[in-house]
């Protein structure tokens, strides 16, 4: 019995173990994620069609109440002349790790700007999914839902 006992203590040490030096890096896992993500809202602001390409994923799919459908990234860089976009976070930005090479990022946003002359919701919860290629986080699949 006893023999027991240290052996379940002992899985309970190195589980405890392993989840706390998980836990060690997620703050700079977490920063490397949001910069990723800020530096690709700033591309699609200037309209830098080189570095969204490199943030996004070639299977990219985003999904917006302003765009007619799903679009691929090529459908976005098609697109971008009728974009006219900013972003302001409204509040905290939360990110969950779903493994070592996948995080979910969401949070509330006020848009402001126009799509094919139209104007864009205002108040959106952003759902981004972002993996990890060649030790860079990029953006796989990015969906706006309007709150208003």
């Amino acid at each position: 019995m006893r023999s027991i006992a240290v052996a379940i203590s002992l899985v309970f040490l190195v589980v405890g173990t392993a989840l706390f030096e998980a836990k060690a890096g997620d703050a700079e896992t977490i920063a490397a994620i949001n910069a990723s993500s800020n530096a690709l809202d700033d591309a699609f602001s200037k309209g830098d069609d080189d570095t969204i390409k490199k943030l996004m994923t070639p299977d990219h799919i985003t999904v917006t109440p302003y765009y007619d459908g799903p679009q691929t990234v090529q459908d976005q860089l098609d697109s971008l002349k009728d974009l006219d976009w900013s972003q302001t976070i409204v509040g905290d930005v939360d990110v969950s790790l779903l493994g070592p090479d996948a995080a979910l990022r969401t949070f509330v946003a006020d848009l402001k700007g126009t799509f094919e002359g139209k104007t864009l919701p205002g108040r959106v919860f952003v759902t981004e999914v972002l993996v990890k290629q060649d030790g860079q986080w990029i953006e796989r699949f990015y969906q706006v839902t309007t709150l208003e």
